[in-house]
């Protein structure tokens, strides 16, 4: 007995090992690439990719700066990509800035210190209440609009956020490295199988299409490359953690947005299979902005990256268009 107490004593210190070197590699890595401006409305932590015209990207939730690989693409077609760490990401406090109004004027304030006067504007997923207000309310500083899978109007929480184990768990601060530690190295280990998870949470479809749809991804190097990417760009979790539940605050409680006042150009991009914040947030910006242009991809739900590749280029190739269109000098 007195061995097998030895063997786990030095199991257990090997596990607590790997997980602090993990977890200082994670955090290094998070900022090493960043910078952080103060500007008139407070400090912003904030990634830049590319050059050329800039696009403004209002990331979604769970990430930061460090999620702009979604928009790798507009790099490559020459655009430069500028991702602020929306408020309570990373080294942008929330403060009194959780709004998307404050969010938004946050946003222009960095445009401000950076000497940037017109851009296109892309809002990802919980980013989409802020991108539609930098929209309606600096209208001279927007050529174009973006809106990807894009919260629109008031959406509840899903029933895996609030009535599992794993939701509560990755809601409570004190356990959330330790919680996106285990879900990172499995992600990295185990990727199909940690793909189901985002079947079920990110998709309507049922099981045998998601394990179709997993394949596919996972045939493609690109897509698996960018399914992984998404796991790094999570963690460390804890300092996202207030702008997480400052999202699902907002999310919860959303007003009616100034749909009105976007006088830019918008293409809007959703999947009737979306099973994070449904298509009817498409179909509502869609409805509600004037002129906008909705372009339906039925691929992984929320994460219309994934799936066809055919289908991926198609899209990315109209959204290079429409901002070649609309932001690049005639």
């Amino acid at each position: 007995m007195a061995g097998l107490a030895a063997a786990l004593a030095l199991v257990s210190l090997a596990l607590r090992s790997w997980y602090r070197r993990w977890l200082q590699e994670v955090t290094e890595r998070a900022s090493a690439d960043s910078a952080i401006v103060h500007t008139a409305a407070g400090p912003v932590e904030y990634g830049v990719r590319g050059d050329g015209p800039v696009v403004l990207h209002f990331h979604g939730g769970n990430v930061g700066h460090n999620g702009w690989f979604f928009l790798e693409h507009l790099v490559s077609a020459g655009y430069r990509v500028l991702t602020p760490d929306r408020p309570g990401y990373l080294g942008t406090p929330l403060g009194d800035h959780g709004s998307p109004e404050r969010q938004a004027d946050l946003a222009a304030a960095l445009l401000d210190t950076l000497g940037i006067e017109r851009v296109a504007v892309t809002g990802l997923s919980a980013g989409g209440p802020a991108a539609i207000q930098f929209a309606a309310r600096h209208p001279q500083r927007t050529a174009a609009v973006v809106l990807l899978s894009a919260i629109s109007q008031r959406t509840g929480l899903s029933a895996d956020q609030t009535g599992t184990a794993l939701g509560r768990l990755v809601m409570t601060p004190k356990y959330q490295n330790i919680a996106y530690f285990l879900i990172n190295r499995t992600m990295h280990a185990m990727t199909a199988l940690s793909m189901r998870d985002f079947v079920k949470t990110e998709t309507t479809y049922s099981e045998a299409e998601g394990e179709r749809l997993i394949a596919q991804v996972l045939a493609d190097p690109d897509q698996k490359r960018q399914v992984l990417a998404m796991s790094d760009a999570m963690v460390p979790a804890l300092p996202r953690f207030p702008g997480v539940m400052n999202d699902l605050k907002v999310q919860e409680e959303l007003g009616d947005l100034p749909f009105d006042g976007i006088q830019a150009p918008t293409l809007i991009v959703g999947s009737r299979y979306d099973g994070d914040i449904g298509y009817a947030n498409s179909v509502n910006t869609h409805d509600r902005i004037p002129h906008s242009e909705l372009l339906t991809v039925d691929q992984f739900g929320h994460l219309i990256w994934w799936g066809d590749p055919a289908v991926t280029l198609h899209f990315q190739a109209r959204i290079e268009a429409f901002l070649d269109q609309h932001l690049r000098p005639a």
